[in-house]
């Protein structure tokens, strides 16, 4: 029977220093500390199998853990992180993944964030940003047309990764920031829009019992999200957020044997 399984990465004491787009804000390691656990916890309570890989001081970003690695159908891709910084922070996941899947690793110079890669039904979606480039792309293409899978490439405008600015909800339906994505890409499926007044606020994260997590500083969105009739949970994770992050960020969902 299949094990629905979370790999986390725990907040290292250099994630003060993690790669922010603009600027460097004052970071509070210890409150990020206290929201991953609540992240982590509101896993467990929805029946994921938690697999904890072990944090890296060097590597400020590490609990970022779903920019190093994508599952894609039978298979876990390995990336190489668009940030050189970042690149270091493959091997433990690798390690991990290895016991559940076949690996491939995108070769230099492809570059590839897990942040910027999602499934829908048959399709891959892989935003072309600052941190994915169009030989990465090519490089998951072939992965995609072995599982099946068609990929579709949406160019991403002044944000982080694809997810930053469009976040899966249901088979069908998906949470878009205005003017941040090639929307034409999206073409089939529902589109939500991100209320202007809480741009960037609102994340997501899909979880295998039909609830939705979605951050409690986008009130106006989530209230949006829940007259679909998703079961939503509000989460604070201000800190994850002020360093570019959002709710998928922090996890690789996967089914374990």
């Amino acid at each position: 029977m299949s094990v629905p399984t979370a790999l986390t990465r725990p907040v290292p004491d250099s994630f003060d220093g993690a790669l922010v787009r603009d600027g460097q804000p004052e970071l509070d390691v210890a409150l990020a500390r206290a929201q991953h656990d609540d992240y982590r916890e509101a896993l467990e309570q929805s029946g994921y199998s938690i697999v904890v890989v072990p944090t890296d001081e060097n590597h400020p970003d590490c609990v970022f853990i779903e920019d190093t690695a994508i599952v894609l159908g039978s298979v876990a891709v390995i990336t190489r992180p668009g940030a050189p910084s970042r690149r270091g922070e493959t091997d433990p996941v690798a390690r991990v993944l290895s016991s559940q899947f076949p690996l491939v690793e995108v070769r230099e110079p492809g570059t590839v964030d897990g942040g910027d890669v999602f499934v829908m039904g048959d399709v891959a979606y892989v935003g072309r940003s600052t941190r994915t480039n169009v030989e990465g792309i090519h490089q998951l293409q072939e992965v995609t047309s072995e599982q099946g899978l068609e990929l579709v490439t949406v160019d991403v405008h002044n944000t982080l990764h694809l997810k930053s600015a469009v976040l899966p909800i249901d088979i069908e339906t998906v949470v878009v920031t205005r003017d941040a994505v090639d929307e034409t890409m999206l073409e089939g499926l529902r589109i939500i829009y991100e209320a202007d007044s809480e741009r960037h606020k609102f994340s997501a994260l899909p979880l295998h019992d039909d609830r939705v997590l979605v951050t409690a500083n986008a009130p106006a969105t989530t209230e949006v999200v829940s007259t679909l009739g998703h079961e939503v949970v509000p989460i604070d994770v201000s800190q994850i957020q002020a360093a570019d992050g959002g709710l998928t960020c922090m996890s690789i969902l996967f089914s374990a044997d």
